[in-house]
C-alpha cells in the first residue's frame, strides 16, 4: 500500500503489563519494554499505539509501540507546539517537555499546546529529535 488510514509505524514488544495507549516506554524491565519511570531516560523506546498504520511483528506477543509517526501521547506541565518531549519521572509512563535535552532522551516533538499539572494527551510526532 502507498498511504494508510493511520499514522505510525510501530513493532511489536513484549511489555510488563498491559499498557494504555499514549503511555511511554523504555526498554528494560522483567521482558522488552516497560513504562518509563526517570526523567529524561535515554532508554527511550516510544509510545504504545493504537492503530498502527504499519506493523513490525504482528505476530509477536506484546504491544505495538510507535517508533515513528503521529500519536497520541500522555504527557503533563506546560508544553507548546514543536517543543521536545522527554521522559518524567514525576508520572510514570508520561512525557514531560525536555530542557537542556541530551542525545537519546527525546521522545518526540508536541504537535498541540498543553498545560495542566494533570496527566492528559496530546498526538506528537514521535521519534522526531
Amino acid at each position: 500500500a502507498t498511504s494508510a488510514q493511520y499514522a505510525d509505524l510501530a513493532e511489536v514488544y513484549n511489555a510488563d503489563a498491559d499498557y494504555e495507549v499514549g503511555t511511554v516506554v523504555v526498554f528494560g524491565g522483567a521482558n522488552e519494554v516497560t513504562q518509563s519511570t526517570i526523567d529524561a531516560d535515554t532508554r527511550v523506546a516510544g509510545v504504545i499505539s493504537e492503530n498502527p498504520a504499519y506493523l513490525m511483528n504482528n505476530g509477536a506477543t506484546g504491544q505495538p509501540v510507535a517508533l515513528i509517526g503521529k500519536v497520541p501521547c500522555k504527557v503533563h506541565g506546560m508544553i507548546k507546539k514543536g517543543d521536545m518531549v522527554t521522559t518524567s519521572g514525576e508520572h510514570s509512563g508520561c512525557a514531560k517537555k525536555a530542557i537542556d535535552p541530551k542525545l537519546g532522551t527525546i521522545v518526540g516533538k508536541a504537535l498541540e499546546d498543553y498545560n495542566s499539572t494533570e496527566v492528559g494527551s496530546i498526538f506528537i510526532s514521535v521519534g522526531k529529535q
